[in-house]
């Protein structure tokens, strides 16, 4: 137990000094390169305004590189350890003790998978809450404005786009929503609003796009809907607002071919069952809903991988180790994205593109477990 105590000391202060020089080494480069956005959306406010606005800002970035680089560092810090390991000759006393390489090593593969736990927490319920933080300018005061990318919803047909679209807030603004003919509406029909926001579904309300000030006015839109398109243009009485349905979110209309790595599994299987996605869309969501679902895993291997590869018999020496084990991640790596493009291009299922690596990375560890050494 002692020993196991040493080892998870030991893989915790590399993996926190692998991070910390990374993470710090990406925070000094970006901010290098914004520090003039920073000082211009500043607008002269004071120092205290601008290292919060550039704290704030970089406390998101950091949980996402977290996101993406953890798993890569993890594997690093388990290879770091096992380089020390063998400089120091720690490993010979105890198996010259009659102790199994893989009862030695057993502490870094659990706290391995410790990590790779966290890392799926932090994917599945921090960074969808901060979404919007991925995609905001350096230093901007406000929500970010991106340019829209219009979207057909293919339940109901309806035409959504806009001028711009601000992400934190599910707002669209200068909103213009396309009614078809003659299913929604007696002839085409374009509803225009100043500012379009997004609710998602809550209880017996569906989801939808409440438009602020709607043009044609709600007389003359009473007129031209038909009972289908009462249904999903709901008028407020009395007012001049009005409630589209549509499961078509704010995101979506925004790099909506790669924000969705920034969804949490409940919300990609909702988008996947939705209507209103395409099925271009929908091969992409089921794709990276499997990557993600294989991810953990696919860590796990790269760790078992690594294991044998560190310590293997007749080892020529500790540069040799690192570099072929540093080769056989980097061919696993390429395999990983040569089933995702595969998948992507519709050559092989989605499911089966992202499972092939699971199945030839497990077979690859086990036979690695034959040369460790005993």
């Amino acid at each position: 137990m002692t020993y196991d105590r040493y080892l998870l000391r030991s893989f915790v202060y590399v993996f926190a000094v692998c991070l910390a020089s990374t993470l710090g080494l990406f925070v000094v480069i970006d901010l290098f390169e914004n520090i003039d956005d920073f000082l211009v959306r500043n607008d002269d406010r004071g120092t205290a305004l601008l290292l919060w606005t550039i704290s704030r800002c970089y406390v998101f970035q950091s949980i996402f590189f977290i996101d993406r680089a953890g798993p890569t560092l993890t594997v690093i810090s388990v290879m770091v350890v096992l380089v020390l390991l063998q400089r120091t000759g720690e490993l010979h006393t105890l198996l010259a003790a009659g102790i199994p390489m893989y009862r030695i090593l057993a502490p870094l593969v659990l706290i391995s998978a410790a990590f790779h736990v966290a890392f799926a927490l932090n994917q599945e319920f921090v960074v969808p809450q901060i979404a919007h933080a991925a995609f905001e300018k350096r230093g901007e005061p406000e929500s970010t404005k991106h340019l829209v990318e219009s979207f057909t919803d293919h339940s109901s047909h309806i035409s959504i786009d806009g001028q711009s679209v601000r992400l934190a807030e599910r707002a669209l603004d200068e909103a213009v929503f396309v009614l078809p003919a003659p299913s929604l509406a007696n002839e085409i029909t374009i509803l225009e609003a100043p500012v379009a926001e997004f609710y998602p579904a809550q209880g017996a309300r569906p989801a939808g796009w409440l438009l602020r000030n709607v043009r044609p006015s709600p007389e003359t839109l009473e007129q031209r809907l038909t009972s289908r398109g009462r249904e999903i243009v709901r008028l407020k009485s009395g007012g001049r607002h009005a409630f589209v349905v549509s499961s078509v979110a704010c995101d979506q209309l925004f790099k909506r071919n790669s924000n969705f790595s920034v969804l949490s599994i409940p919300e990609l299987i909702g988008r996947i069952r939705s209507p209103a996605m395409g099925l271009e869309l929908v091969h992409r969501l089921v794709l990276h809903l499997h990557s993600r679902l294989v991810q953990p895993i696919l860590n796990i291997i790269a760790v078992l991988i690594a294991l044998p590869l560190m310590v293997r018999k007749e080892s020529p020496g500790v540069v040799a180790d690192s570099a072929l084990c540093g080769l056989v991640l980097s061919l696993m790596f390429g395999l990983i994205q040569a089933c995702q493009v595969l998948g992507e291009n519709q050559v092989v299922p989605a499911d089966t593109a992202a499972w092939i690596p699971v199945l030839l990375g497990g077979t690859v560890a086990a036979w690695l477990t034959g040369v460790i050494r005993t």
